[in-house]
């Protein structure tokens, strides 16, 4: 069976002057990237079915359904009140620390649900990998999409709980959505290169929880930016990507203003960076995907 491969047809004359077709098989990793994204935008009616099958699946036979979607954030929170609440003092005009940590939790904890999701993707649909033909990005960028859902719940909570945690609404709060769109970029990108990386190494599936723990104690969740010197904050965001989105989150949420956009540009910039590095890697591994799966 032929896998992860592109055919093209062709008429070409023979010797005897009869026209013939011929069959041409090119591997798929010699595309460029604006091919592939061109054939991942073909099949972006199967990536929304793996979204909606990916939040089926999460929350069915679950006695409490959608509600782990509040409880998860809650219950950090929870664990950064006892442990932080006394030491890291809130910035700008958030008076209350709940308020202050909650509005990093919600999109961090989007970010490690859709890198968890998606860097799994493609070992959970390893047999369908192997039986049928499909953007193999799909599996991956629908766990991310679907882990969209846990945000919008989370971020509804926020805004219904807002003026028992001191937040005053603001027009500043809709920017929470482009926000969000840059934190998937970063997040698919990651996902992306996980993904990849766990089909030929399964350390990296072991490995990931850890990894995603200690990304989130290095990413202003349950403290400021400002704990960070100025002059080293674009070292820190070069590094640290998330760290200007949820500084991003946290402006726009509590405190009714825009994020730092020089802060921003930043992580955006590495943010993209990041992204396209992570979809060249998934490209260039993935012809062997089916065979070692």
């Amino acid at each position: 069976m032929i896998r992860d491969t592109a055919l093209h047809a062709m008429a070409v004359e023979s010797k005897e002057g009869r026209r013939v077709i011929e069959l041409v098989v090119e591997s798929n990793h010699q595309a460029s990237v604006r091919q592939a994204l061109r054939e991942l935008w073909a099949y972006r009616d199967v990536m929304w079915a793996f979204a909606e099958r990916n939040v089926r699946l999460k929350y069915k036979q679950a006695a409490l359904g959608v509600l782990w979607a509040l409880i998860q954030p809650l219950s950090f929170l929870a664990i950064f009140v006892v442990l932080f609440g006394r030491f890291a003092k809130p910035s700008g005009d958030v008076s209350s620390y709940p308020a202050f940590a909650l509005s990093a939790l919600i999109p961090w904890m989007f970010l490690q649900t859709a890198v968890s999701f998606g860097a799994q993707a493609l070992m959970m649909d390893g047999a369908l990998l192997r039986k049928v033909y499909f953007a193999r990005e799909a599996p991956i960028l629908g766990g991310v999409l679907g882990s969209g859902l846990d945000f919008a719940i989370g971020l509804g909570m926020l805004l219904v709980l807002s003026p028992f945690l001191g937040i005053h609404y603001s027009w500043a709060m809709l920017l929470a959505v482009p926000l969000w769109g840059i934190l998937a970029l970063l997040a698919s990108g990651v996902a992306m290169a996980m993904g990849a990386l766990t089909i030929y190494y399964r350390d990296f599936r072991y490995a990931l929880p850890l990894m995603l723990q200690l990304w989130m104690f290095a990413s202003p969740v349950a403290y400021p930016l400002t704990a960070v010197p100025e002059r080293w904050r674009p070292v820190y965001i070069l590094l640290n990507p998330a760290a200007g989105i949820l500084d991003g989150f946290r402006r726009t949420l509590t405190q009714g203003r825009g994020p730092d956009l020089g802060l921003l540009a930043l992580s955006t910039a590495v943010s993209l960076l990041v992204a396209w590095l992570g979809y060249r890697l998934f490209k260039h591994m993935e012809p062997g995907f089916a065979d070692v799966v």
